[in-house]
């Protein structure tokens, strides 16, 4: 079942105008390309239809040894093909394990936000993370990068447990990839820049030849 864009964690949101213009210019220009590529969107048919998939975040640079505080595009955003600054939230404060956070901006956090503070959490080198849906994809890279178990569903404390146990027993801190078997056509790919994220992800597409080589290359 696809659950996407459902957001399950407790959330002190302050409604403010948090994000700046000059924050996000990196962040829209890959989030561009994957909507270009469909594998951040909306479904149109079928029983998730009008709910968005997707997502996309970066650590300030001010903040090289925390976790916090990080820009992700916002809750319900996967049918736009471009984000201003008000279609992202800045999450100041995450407790997995209470499955609560914090988050600033005039648009609610993504549904996977506790997730993306997780993995930054990992290490001071993470910098990007993004969360794609992609069937075919998900499907080829199931059990072939490191995957969390089917009984685990998204945006829990559990998913962010299985994270950080990928970290510890898989070769997760190297492939930088993930499938997530309780969350179809979910793929989580990070890294230390928006770019190499992208690429990271990108080039397992190519590689199952499931993505034009040509993705490599973003729209502007």
């Amino acid at each position: 079942m696809i659950d996407e864009g459902v957001v399950k964690y407790r959330c002190d949101w302050e409604k403010i105008d948090a994000v700046q213009p000059s924050e996000i210019v990196e962040l829209n220009r890959y989030r561009y390309a994957l909507h270009q590529l469909n594998l951040i969107g909306e479904y149109s048919s079928g029983p998730a239809k009008g709910i968005g998939f997707g997502n996309i975040s970066q650590r300030l640079p001010h903040s090289p040894y925390s976790a916090l505080p990080f820009i992700i595009s916002g809750t319900q955003t996967g049918h736009l093909p471009t984000l201003t600054a008000a279609d992202y939230a800045k999450v100041t404060a995450f407790d997995p394990a209470q499955n609560y956070l914090t988050c600033q901006g005039l648009r609610q956090a993504s549904s996977e936000s506790l997730t993306h503070g997780v993995i930054y959490a990992q290490s001071s080198s993470i910098h990007a993370i993004i969360h794609v849906h992609h069937l075919a994809l998900w499907q080829q890279l199931l059990h072939q990068v490191p995957t969390t178990r089917a009984t685990v569903p998204y945006g829990t404390p559990e998913m962010a447990a299985e994270t950080q146990r990928l970290f510890k027993e898989t070769e997760l801190p190297h492939t930088k990839v993930f499938a997530m078997a309780g969350h179809e056509e979910g793929i989580v790919a990070f890294g230390e820049t928006l770019q190499i994220a992208y690429r990271k992800l990108i080039n397992w597409g190519i590689l199952t030849q499931l993505i034009p080589e040509s993705a490599l290359q973003l729209p502007y």
